[in-house]
């Protein structure tokens, strides 16, 4: 039996061979059909929403600017709780104690 040397034409489609993605380089503008511009849309008008919304934004930023970056009410409180020999409590030392154990028995696992 003689061998035939002969190369056989294979012609495959994109389907027969899942994941393979056949791409056409041969582009012909002819080809393209049902082309249309892209059409600018029309600019919005601002609302009445829209100035409140920058009126409020703005009182607030004015708001803040005139909000002391430290409160005298919280450094007086702050004060007095470091003045007190009860504070914190024993039990809130116990309850935190216990936390932190907690936390190093759990990390060391």
């Amino acid at each position: 039996m003689k061998a035939d040397n002969k190369r056989q034409s294979v012609s495959m489609k994109a389907t027969d061979l899942p994941g393979i993605m056949k791409i056409d380089t041969k582009l012909n503008a002819a080809d393209v059909t049902n082309v249309t511009s892209a059409k600018r849309s029309t600019p919005v008008a601002t609302t009445a929403a829209d100035d409140s919304s920058f009126a409020s934004s703005t009182a607030l930023a004015a708001a803040l600017k005139n909000t002391p970056d430290v409160r005298a009410s919280s450094v007086d409180r702050a004060r007095e709780l470091i003045n007190d020999p009860n504070y914190p409590s024993a039990d809130t030392i116990k309850k935190l104690a216990g936390f932190l154990a907690g936390q190093l028995t759990s990390n060391a696992e």
